[in-house]
């Protein structure tokens, strides 16, 4: 079986979920969860809720981020990471900047440590002191399908994109005993992190994507010997052309400006709902339902 990109993106602790929505929503509205249950008689969200429903991405103002490195790097090794994360730039408005200073994206080499990223917006939340992406063990003689495949896939995640296997199409693809047991034996993770990284799916409604794509370079690969039918999840071995679309989509060309407004309509009592996610009230509403 084919060994998997064994990337676990980070989360802030339980007890800034609110401060990380309400930092997401503050950076961009269309970030808000696009259900306004908070107007909805008996019905009071979670910060649990509000954390899974609300996205981090930057805004389709674009993206600038400048990077710097933890470790003791070699001009060629940070070049040549920065032209990969700066893959995403092919048709949207995305940039990765190296500084002499601390970078909003600061990367570390922690060996034994994995390959890891913060998702989007919620990188502004981490200690200047700390990294918020780890490329484990990487240097110039990592072969270039990984530079690839790894770190592409990191800078995805920094772009505020999550993991595209837990689409939940593609989740009920995967055996979950078979599954336990290959992540527990192959990564050391625990049943609840397997769950938690692999067989938990997203809500489909806290999303901006395309229709599910086993091709992303956001997808796991998983073999055959995982799903319920034999067949694999090819996984994404690069940024392919559905990857670039959603990107260009959300983070647009100066020539290609275009809102990204999410909008919902939700049945309730009877009553079909239609709410626009950036009316700052509704942001509003929603994070102050879950504190009350």
């Amino acid at each position: 079986m084919q060994k998997l990109i064994a990337c676990t993106p980070k989360s802030l602790p339980h007890t800034r979920l609110e401060e990380a929505a309400r930092h997401a929503s503050e950076q961009n509205p269309a970030n808000a969860p696009p259900l306004a249950l908070s107007q909805l008689s008996g019905f009071k969200p979670t910060k649990e809720f509000i954390a899974a429903m609300t996205t981090k991405y930057w805004g389709a103002q674009g993206v600038k981020l400048t990077v710097s490195f933890m470790d003791t790097t070699s001009a060629a090794l940070r070049t040549r990471i920065l032209s990969h994360m700066n893959a995403w730039n092919r048709d949207a408005n995305v940039s990765f900047v190296e500084t002499q200073q601390k970078g909003q994206v600061r990367i570390a080499f922690t060996k034994g440590d994995g390959y890891w990223s913060y998702v989007g917006t919620d990188i502004g939340l981490i200690p200047s002191n700390e990294p918020t992406m780890n490329l484990d063990s990487f240097t110039m003689n990592t072969p270039d399908s990984e530079f690839h495949r790894v770190v592409r896939h990191e800078a995805g995640h920094t772009l505020g994109f999550i993991h595209e296997h837990m689409r939940r199409a593609l989740v009920a693809k995967i055996d979950e005993e078979k599954a336990i047991s290959f992540f527990m034996a192959t990564q050391g993770w625990t049943k609840e992190e397997v769950r938690a990284q692999v067989l938990t799916p997203i809500e489909e409604s806290s999303l901006r994507a395309t229709t599910p794509d086993p091709n992303s370079i956001m997808c796991y690969q998983i073999s055959g010997e995982l799903t319920v039918d034999g067949e694999p999840i090819p996984g994404g071995v690069d940024i392919d052309e559905l990857d670039h679309a959603l990107c260009a989509k959300l983070y647009p060309t100066p020539s290609h400006e275009a809102t990204l407004t999410r909008t919902t309509t939700t049945q309730h009592g009877g009553t079909l709902l239609f709410l626009p996610e950036t009316d700052p009230a509704y942001i509003a509403a929603v994070i102050a339902a879950a504190t009350r």
